[in-house]
């Protein structure tokens, strides 16, 4: 047999291996996703709740989220804590700060892992306590409100957080150093034994 004959044998070999492989994948047992025989959605009605259930809100969706005031409004900066400051209130709060807050913030006078240091730093993010902070100079409605629905690069936390819960990171700010609020442009307190 010449080395013509050997090499379109070959390749006449591979061309139907290739094919019978093609025809195996084709067979019943190849039934992916798209062609199962489970009911897609929206082709049939929906069965009715079983007798004595009570229908739950998901887990994953919103608290009743509404953007309820605009910051800066005079509506918004007459907004108080409606919570005591107490410690249930201080321990939510210190959790919610912890879990949602601390990533970019840190522990209020150094910012966090995603705020920090170059290469990862995301610049704006704001400095709340300590003497280069703005709590101080921010009205508890305004933090509530930046919290709740977000500020120019901090996302809204109004879909994961009640509203107890947003109060409760307000009143946990409020405890670190030189956060308490001032008034409208005060400068910070000066801190405990300065001249």
């Amino acid at each position: 047999m010449s080395s013509f004959s050997r090499r379109a044998a070959l390749i006449g070999a591979v061309v139907v291996g290739l094919g019978l492989s093609g025809v195996a994948l084709g067979l019943p047992w190849d039934i992916d996703m798209a062609d199962g025989q489970q009911r897609k959605a929206y082709s049939f009605d929906m069965p009715p709740l079983p007798e004595g259930v009570v229908a739950q809100p998901a887990i994953t969706s919103p608290k009743g989220f509404a953007q309820n005031y605009v910051k800066g409004t005079p509506e918004a900066e007459a907004l108080t804590n409606p919570y005591p400051s107490n410690d249930a209130t201080l321990a939510t709060g210190k959790k919610m700060f912890t879990t949602y807050c601390q990533p970019c913030h840190g522990d209020g006078v150094t910012l966090g892992p995603v705020a920090g240091t170059p290469p990862t730093r995301l610049p704006g993010v704001a400095v709340l306590a300590g003497p280069n902070g703005v709590a101080h100079s921010r009205s508890d409605g305004y933090v509530y409100l930046t919290i709740r629905n977000g500020g120019t690069i901090m996302p809204s936390y109004g879909w994961a957080l009640s509203d107890e819960e947003v109060w409760s990171v307000v009143t946990y700010v409020r405890t670190l150093d030189n956060a308490k609020y001032n008034g409208p442009g005060a400068a910070p307190a000066a801190p405990a034994g300065s001249p």
